[in-house]
C-alpha cells in the first residue's frame, strides 16, 4: 500500500543528484538500465518521495542509493511509513518473540537515523501497522485496540476509531484524505476518514496483496494472490475494470495520471497495463529476480520512472510512450474555460447574461470546447494515417472510407460524383476537427474532403454526436438558478472591491498602480460518501505595478499585514465580503478550505531578520513550497533566515488578520493550507499574498 508521491525541493536536489550519478553506474555495471544502486538487501518494500524513493529491507530501511539510514539490526521491519512532508519517518519493528514497537525517526537525511519518539504501545495497543495523512498534519496507526490519530509531533491523541472489526496488517489513506483503506487477509475495510465511519467493505475472497488508489483519488486498485486487479470507482466502490490473469499479483501502483497500472507478476516480472485499453500491456523483465515492489516516481522534468526493487538492488527505469489520458485533459479543460464562460463579461447586464447562458447554450459550448481542445491534443491524424477507401454504400450515398489510426467514417458523396473518386489518394482533407473516444483514443468529427480531380468537396459532419461524457459523468450538474445566484453574488462582490479600493486611494494606502482581482466559481464535487456536492470559490488576489510595489506593498524584509497598503486593502476586501453576501455561507461546524500563499523575491537575507514570535511559533508547519510539501519552522531564537521563511510568514500573517478580525471563521471547520513560492529574480513586485477560500457543499 502505497501513499501519493509528494515533493520538495530539497530532496528534489537530491533526488536528481542520486540520479544523475547513477546514470554512470547503470552505464558501466547494468546494461540497459536507467539507473541501479546496490543494497545490502532485497527489498520487499518501496516508498516513494519526491523523485526519490526509499526501499525497506528485511532489517534495514535504504536510501535510494543504498545509504542505510535505520538498521534493527535482528530485528525485522514490520510497517514503515514516510511523511508526506519528508521530514520524518514512522518504523514499526518487531524482535523474533513478535514483540512490537514503533518510533518516528526526525529525518531523511543519510547516515543512521536514531528515533526521536516512542509510540506508547502500553496505553494506545500493540502497533499493527501505520499511514500518514495526505497534509502530513496526522500519524494514524491501527493497534489492537483500534485506531488512533497522532499529532507527528509530539504523538497527542487527536482522534480515534476504536470499534474495527479487522486486525489490520496495512493501511493508507486516499490522497484527498477521504478514505481509509484497512487490509486485513481476504478483507478490506473502507473509512470515510471524514465521519470515521465504515464507507464500504470488501470480501476479496483470496489474500489481497496491495491496494492504492490513485493521484486523484477517483480510483482504487485492489490486488489479489489470485492474479486479479480491481479497479473501483471510488465514488461508488463499484469495479471500474477487472484485469486477471496477472500471475502473483504481488504489488501495484499507478503513474501520475492514473491511465496506467504497474503490476508485479512475477519475482522476475512486471506488466505495465492501460486501464482504458487492459490489452494495451507492456512487459519488462527483471533478470536479477527478487522484484516484490514497485513504485511510479517522476523526474524533474515530469517524465514518469518506474522504481521497482530486485535482488540486492533498486533499480530505476524511464518509461517512455506512456500515452496521456486525453479523456481526463480534455475533461478538465473544458471545466477551465466552462467556468470562464459561465462569468458575466464586462458590461454585460443580467438580462443580456440570461439570454447568452441557457441549458442548450452551454451543451453548445461545452461541446464547441471539447471538439477545441481535442483537436489540439489529437495534432495532424490525418497526415499520419493510412487512408483506403471502403466500399459506397448506394442507398444512403455514403462512402467508406478507412484509417489506419483512428476509426472508419462513412462520407456522404453523391452516386454520381463516387465514380470520379479513384482512391484515396485523390482525396485532399482540410479542416479536420476530432473527438475523445471512451478508450482515450481519436475519432474524426469533422473534415473536409475534395476531389482534386474534379473540384467536388464533400463534407463529413459528426459534430452533434453525444458529448464526451465518460469522465465527468453527471459531475457537470450545476444548475442555471445556482449559477445565476453565484453571478450576482460576484456583481456585489465587485461593488465591495470598488469601494474598498475607492475609499483606500482617499486615504493614500494605495494608487491607481495597485489593482485587486476578486473572482469566484461555483465547482461540482463528491463527498466522502459519494454524494453530490456543489464547491462555491472564491479567490482573493492583487499585483502592483513594479515602479510603485515597494511603495504600496511589502518592503524587503516585510511581512504583516499592516505593512503592505495593498494586502491591507484586500483583506479589507475579504473582511467587508464576510460580513455581507458571503455570510450566507459561514455555517458553525461547516468545512472552509482556506489557501493562502505569500511569496518573497529572490533579494538575499545577509545577517537574518529579527522575528518577535507575534504570529506565534511554528515548529514542522506542513508547507507547499513551488508545489511541494515539504515543512518549515520559524521561531523567535532563531529569526527569518531564508526568503522561504519570509514568504511564509507573509502567508501566516493573513491567518493571523482573519483569525482576529473574521470571528465567525472559529466556529467553522476550517482548514488552512499554506502554499510559498520564491522567485528568482529581485523585486518588491515579486513579494505578496493571495487567498483563497472554498466552501465545501455551499448550495
Amino acid at each position: 500500500m502505497k501513499r501519493p508521491d509528494h515533493y520538495t525541493n530539497i530532496h528534489m536536489a537530491a533526488a536528481v543528484l542520486a540520479l544523475s550519478t547513477a546514470v554512470n553506474i547503470s552505464a558501466q555495471d547494468e546494461p540497459g538500465r536507467d539507473y541501479a544502486f546496490r543494497h545490502t538487501e532485497t527489498p520487499v518494500r518501496i516508498e516513494s518521495y519526491s523523485a526519490t524513493a526509499y526501499s525497506v529491507g528485511i532489517h534495514n530501511i535504504h536510501t535510494m542509493r543504498g545509504d542505510v539510514i535505520r538498521s534493527f539490526g535482528k530485528d525485522t521491519v514490520a510497517d514503515f511509513r514516510l511523511s508526506p512532508a519528508g521530514n520524518n519517518f514512522f518504523a514499526i519493528s518487531a524482535d523474533k518473540k513478535g514483540k512490537r514497537e514503533a518510533r518516528r525517526f526526525e529525518t531523511l537525511t543519510t547516515g543512521p537515523q536514531s528515533p526521536t519518539r516512542k509510540f506508547d504501545d502500553k496505553r494506545l495497543g500493540t502497533p499493527l501497522a501505520a499511514t500518514y495523512t495526505p497534509d502530513a498534519r496526522q500519524l494514524v496507526v491501527a493497534t489492537d485496540k483500534g485506531i488512533v490519530m497522532l499529532d507527528p509531533k509530539k504523538f497527542n491523541v487527536t482522534d480515534r476509531i476504536d470499534l474495527v472489526p479487522v486486525r489490520p496488517q496495512s493501511m493508507t489513506i486516499s490522497p484527498n484524505g477521504y478514505f481509509l483503506a484497512l487490509i486485513s487477509g481476504k478483507d478490506v475495510m473502507v473509512y470515510n476518514f471524514e465521519d470515521k465511519k465504515i464507507r464500504t467493505r470488501i470480501d476479496a475472497e483470496v489474500p489481497v496483496t496491495d491496494l492504492v488508489f490513485s493521484p486523484d483519488a477517483s480510483s482504487m486498485a485492489l490486488l489479489t494472490d489470485d492474479g486479479l486487479l480491481s479497479v473501483y470507482d471510488t465514488r461508488t466502490f463499484d469495479v471500474r475494470t477487472m484485469v486477471d490473469d496477472l500471475g502473483s499479483a504481488m504489488a501495484c501502483d499507478f503513474n501520475a495520471d492514473g491511465k496506467y497500472v504497474a503490476v508485479v507478476t512475477s519475482p522476475s516480472d512486471i506488466e505495465i497495463i492501460n486501464l482504458v485499453r487492459p490489452s494495451d500491456r507492456r512487459h519488462i523483465e527483471e533478470q536479477s529476480g527478487g522484484v516484490a515492489d514497485l513504485v511510479f516516481i517522476q523526474d524533474s522534468y515530469g517524465h514518469p520512472i518506474l522504481v521497482h526493487g530486485a535482488t540486492s538492488g533498486l533499480y530505476a527505469q524511464r518509461i517512455n510512450g506512456l500515452e496521456p489520458y486525453f479523456n481526463r485533459l480534455v475533461s478538465d479543460a473544458v471545466e477551465e474555460r466552462m467556468s470562464e464562460w459561465l462569468k458575466m463579461q464586462p458590461g454585460e447586464s443580467m438580462e443580456d447574461y440570461q439570454l447568452r447562458v441557457n441549458e442548450e447554450s452551454m451543451r453548445r459550448q461545452r461541446r464547441l470546447f471539447e471538439d477545441s481542445i481535442s483537436t489540439d491534443l489529437a495534432g495532424d491524424l490525418i497526415s499520419m494515417s493510412e487512408i483506403t477507401l471502403g466500399n459506397y454504400d448506394r442507398q444512403n450515398g455514403l462512402l467508406a472510407v478507412d484509417f489506419s489510426n483512428m476509426p472508419k467514417i462513412y462520407l456522404p458523396v453523391p452516386e454520381a460524383d463516387v465514380a470520379a473518386i479513384g482512391s484515396a489518394a485523390d482525396l485532399s482533407i482540410s479542416d479536420a476537427q476530432y473527438g475523445v473516444l471512451p478508450d482515450d483514443s481519436f475519432e474524426l468529427v469533422y473534415a473536409r474532403f475534395r476531389n482534386i480531380k474534379d473540384g467536388k468537396t464533400f463534407i463529413y459532419d459528426n459534430l452533434d454526436r453525444r458529448p464526451m461524457d465518460m469522465l465527468r459523468g453527471d459531475t457537470d450538474f450545476v444548475s442555471l438558478d445556482v449559477i445565476r445566484q453565484q453571478q450576482m453574488e460576484e456583481i456585489r462582490l465587485q461593488e465591495v472591491k470598488q469601494q474598498v479600493m475607492a475609499e483606500a486611494k482617499r486615504n493614500n494606502v494605495i494608487s491607481d498602480h495597485t489593482n485587486i482581482t476578486v473572482d469566484s466559481q461555483v465547482v461540482p464535487a463528491y463527498d466522502a460518501d459519494g454524494n453530490k456536492i456543489l464547491n462555491y470559490l472564491v479567490k482573493f488576489t492583487y499585483e502592483v505595478d513594479p515602479e510603485l510595489s515597494a511603495v504600496e506593498d511589502f518592503k524587503p524584509g516585510k511581512y504583516t499585514i499592516a505593512e503592505s497598503g495593498a494586502a491591507t486593502s484586500m483583506l479589507n476586501i475579504v473582511q467587508q465580503a464576510f460580513e455581507g453576501d458571503l455570510a450566507q455561507h459561514l455555517k458553525a461546524g461547516k468545512r472552509l478550505n482556506v489557501k493562502i500563499s505569500g511569496t518573497a523575491d529572490a533579494t538575499p537575507i545577509i545577517r537574518g531578520i529579527a522575528y518577535d514570535g507575534a504570529l506565534g511559533e511554528f515548529d514542522e508547519e506542513p508547507v507547499t513550497i513551488d508545489g511541494l510539501l515539504t515543512t518549515l519552522s520559524v521561531n523567535r531564537s532563531e529569526g527569518i533566515r531564508t526568503n522561504e521563511q519570509l514568504a511564509f510568514l507573509r502567508a501566516a500573517a493573513v491567518r493571523d488578520h482573519l483569525d482576529r478580525n473574521v470571528k465567525t471563521l472559529a466556529d467553522m471547520d476550517t482548514r488552512y493550507d499554506y502554499h510559498v513560492g520564491v522567485s528568482k529574480d529581485k523585486g518588491s513586485e515579486f513579494r505578496r499574498i493571495t487567498a483563497e477560500f472554498t466552501f465545501v457543499d455551499a448550495f
